[in-house]
């Protein structure tokens, strides 16, 4: 967590159950909040807040996320290369002892898997654009 925020208490629960109208007011960053309690209706009111910053904190967090997991996604890639050559050696070898079909859907299916793998950090990106445009 970058910064823990300052617990503050408003008021005890029998003031809330007695339904006592009060107005808290809060500062701090130059954001104000204010607290209203009246009755069994909890209205709480921002001035100050800039909703653009929170938008940027959103794609801090998202980088921070992606860049997390690239080792992850790289390690992925790199392993689907000997693995893709292992199937498509199978594939072979059963093209060699007769089983044609057999022989060329391993074949097929590892070239397909191989591809999907590669792209699939640029089809990622390619949807968080769309999901983001939305």
């Amino acid at each position: 967590m970058i910064f823990q925020p300052k617990i503050q208490r408003v008021g005890t629960i029998s003031e809330f159950l007695r339904g006592d109208s009060s107005v808290k007011k809060f500062k701090r960053n130059g954001i104000e909040a204010a607290l209203t309690i009246a009755g069994s209706t909890i209205l709480l009111t921002f001035t100050g807040v800039d909703f653009a910053s929170a938008a940027t904190v959103s794609g801090v967090v998202y980088e921070k996320a992606t860049n997390a997991f690239m080792p992850l996604v790289e390690l992925i890639k790199g392993l689907s290369y000997p693995i893709a050559l292992v199937i498509m050696s199978g594939g072979a070898l059963m093209l060699m002892i007769g089983n044609k079909e057999k022989g060329y859907s391993m074949i097929q299916n590892a070239s397909i898997g191989y591809i999907l793998v590669q792209m699939m950090p640029m089809l990622m990106k390619l949807l968080v654009e769309i999901a983001k445009a939305m």
